[in-house]
């Protein structure tokens, strides 16, 4: 049960509109509108970009983009609350009727696709967002304390794999630190607006060819691939909140996937050249701290061989041949 309560008299809804908490560990709640049918969803949003994420999501609402926004009944939205801890500021989005992923093939093209227009939509417009012109930098004492929470994990969830886990640990920060991450730091890549969680637990399916990203609050300005890349490794997590397998997508689901995606998005040379770094920069970035932080579904036996899975990475993901779109 999150512990915030939602701040109602923020925007001046009664006590009695608060419904019920939609996520076990995080500040979202369902709604109720006074003198209306439908239901919203009050959350916290980021604290010093919450605007820009408004109008970066209106603007792709308003082009029929499948993004949330924020109610225009409620301005201005997000709006700020003052805390003992400082500030603190708060949306209210429509609730989004429709069903899970299921993993189902068109759900996956459609996802990819969302991406797509996310990626492809003013792409070269500012809208504020925090900017990240290339793959993050974490020193290795960061990675080094992460690898022995993780060697740990899986020590006690698959003890058999404890070893091969600390060896690619090592090999990985080793190759990232050294050649990687210098590499693509030395690339120019495209950078676009993007939600930076595009996963299924974020996704909702009005039909199977119709998802909407629901949680925007983390959008940045980043450069594409290593959102794409982030997508790969991480789209299945948070298994509770969805209905697909517990797994990393096969190739063939990937490429799926892809297709998608390069329905609205074109590869630059330099963005094929550096995949492979971009996916190990992505890896180190947003995979060691899932891996490091989930002690919960580590001892969860419907979730753990998926962490297992991506500690490995045996199959990792590839570029499709040729520059073109996907047909």
């Amino acid at each position: 049960m999150p512990q915030d309560l939602p701040p109602l008299d923020q925007f001046n809804l009664p006590p009695e509109a608060a419904l019920r908490p939609l996520h076990a560990h995080a500040p979202v709640w369902q709604l109720q509108l006074p003198g209306q049918s439908g239901t919203a969803v009050l959350k916290r949003t980021a604290r010093t970009s919450g605007e820009a994420v408004a109008v970066w999501s209106g603007a792709l609402r308003d082009a029929g983009v499948g993004v949330v926004a924020p109610e225009r009944a409620f301005r201005p939205n997000p709006r700020t609350r003052v805390t003992s801890d400082g500030e603190e500021r708060w949306v209210i989005y429509p609730f989004v009727e429709g069903r899970p992923y299921t993993g189902a093939p068109r759900e996956i093209r459609s996802a990819g696709r969302l991406l797509g227009q996310i990626h492809a939509f003013e792409a070269e417009r500012d809208f504020g967002l925090n900017v990240h012109t290339t793959a993050r930098a974490f020193p290795r004492e960061s990675l080094a304390m992460d690898a022995e929470v993780i060697v740990e994990h899986v020590r006690q969830a698959f003890p058999e794999q404890a070893g091969r886990v600390e060896g690619l640990l090592l090999e990985r920060t080793e190759q990232y630190i050294q050649a990687a991450l210098p590499r693509v730091q030395g690339e120019a890549l495209p950078l676009v607006n993007c939600s930076w969680d595009h996963k299924a637990a974020n996704l909702v399916y009005v039909t199977p060819d119709a998802p909407v990203l629901i949680d925007p609050d983390n959008a940045a300005r980043l450069p594409r691939v290593y959102d794409l890349a982030i997508t790969a490794l991480s789209f299945p997590l948070d298994g509770t909140l969805h209905r697909g397998p517990q797994r990393l997508w096969t190739p063939e689901e990937w490429q799926r996937f892809l297709a998608g995606y390069l329905e609205f998005v074109t590869f630059t040379p330099a963005e094929r050249a550096c995949w492979a770094d971009v996916l190990l920069c992505a890896w180190m970035d947003e995979s060691l701290w899932q891996l490091q932080d989930s002690a919960d579904a580590w001892q969860d036996p419907a979730q753990a061989p998926l962490l297992l899975e991506l500690a490995l990475l045996d199959a990792p993901f590839r570029l499709p041949a040729g520059g073109g779109r996907a047909s």
